[in-house]
């Protein structure tokens, strides 16, 4: 059978892509963390990374909106934010195997044979797996667009992701990867809003993007409303509470968050942190440490990562040796 042998949890923003500077020493250390965790999980031998993310209103509108989506064909990334435009190879057997075994469990994926990522997905695949030497199984979660899927159901997926994986009938190792949040405001209109301002981004949101007319100026506008930030807030205090009841493996706590408490002091954009959810759905029993925490207002963002590892009683003798020390 397989096994899952690591994970890694990482926030993402675009303007590293298109302010990595501004950023300072804090960036740099971000950046130097995702290096070494790149480097760990090639090290500890991951042959697979499922990676979770979420879509920012570029391939899934409210004209069809699915809570969770699962690749199982082609993928490949809209190449937003000055990433490229990758050609994701998809671990076709092991995404065939979750979807078909969440089924059985009454989970009910969407699924494309031709799934289409942007920055939430890419900017993983930039820092961890950017020779795409490692096939990955994509995994979107509505984290954008209310009403969301709650926490606690985030969790659950990941517990019934984690049995589909340990039934695979194969013996690659398996790494998990969630790429999303912490605190951040997004500059994207609520869909109820009646201002004049915000529609016509609205009317994208509502229809979708093979309705947009003027798809260079949706997207031009969107680019706009981000970088024009100079510096956004970040909530450190909570980031850090956070952080910590994820280290402490306070998953009870973490799966009560609701959608207003998260957007009250995380923002709209720490909606993503149910892709770390997921994650911890799987690795429950995985020790995390926080590699990495930096409050960056230059990146709009609380910038986090954390590895997962094995229990000592779990690990083999080759994945201790190469264990990373933070």
């Amino acid at each position: 059978m397989a096994e899952i042998i690591a994970g890694v949890a990482m926030s993402h923003s675009p303007m590293i892509m298109t302010n990595e500077a501004g950023a300072g020493e804090k960036g740099r250390r971000f950046i130097q963390t995702a290096a070494e965790m790149k480097k760990w999980l090639k090290n500890v031998g991951a042959d697979v990374i499922v990676l979770v993310s979420d879509d920012h209103f570029n391939s899934y509108f409210y004209d069809h909106m699915p809570s969770f989506t699962i690749g199982i064909g082609e993928c490949e990334g809209w190449g937003d934010w000055q990433l490229p435009k990758y050609k994701i190879p998809v671990q076709q057997e092991l995404a065939k195997h979750i979807l078909h075994t969440s089924l059985e469990k009454n989970v009910d994926f969407a699924f494309t044979l031709k799934m289409k990522v942007d920055h939430g997905h890419t900017q993983g695949v930039y820092f961890l797996n950017p020779d795409l030497g490692i096939p990955v199984v994509p995994i979107a979660v509505n984290t954008s667009a209310p009403p969301l899927p709650t926490m606690d159901r985030c969790f659950q997926l990941g517990e019934v992701i984690r049995g589909a994986i340990e039934s695979w009938d194969s013996d690659k190792k398996v790494a998990i990867v969630a790429s999303g949040g912490l605190s951040h405001w997004v500059p994207i209109p609520k869909i109820e809003s009646e201002k004049p301002e915000d529609q016509f981004l609205i009317n994208v949101l509502k229809n979708g993007r093979q309705e947009i007319d003027q798809l260079d100026e949706y997207l031009k506008l969107r680019e706009t409303n981000v970088t024009r930030i100079k510096s956004g807030p970040v909530n450190e205090q909570i980031d850090r509470e956070f952080l910590r009841l994820v280290t402490e493996k306070d998953y009870s706590g973490l799966r009560s968050w609701s959608a207003a408490f998260i957007e009250e002091h995380l923002g709209n954009g720490g909606q993503e942190i149910r892709n770390w959810l997921v994650l911890l759905g799987v690795l429950q029993g995985f020790e995390a440490d926080v590699a990495c925490y930096e409050p960056i207002p230059e990146w709009v963002t609380g910038m986090a990562i954390v590895q997962f590892s094995q229990p000592v009683n779990q690990k083999s003798s080759k994945s201790s040796e190469y264990e990373v020390s933070i």
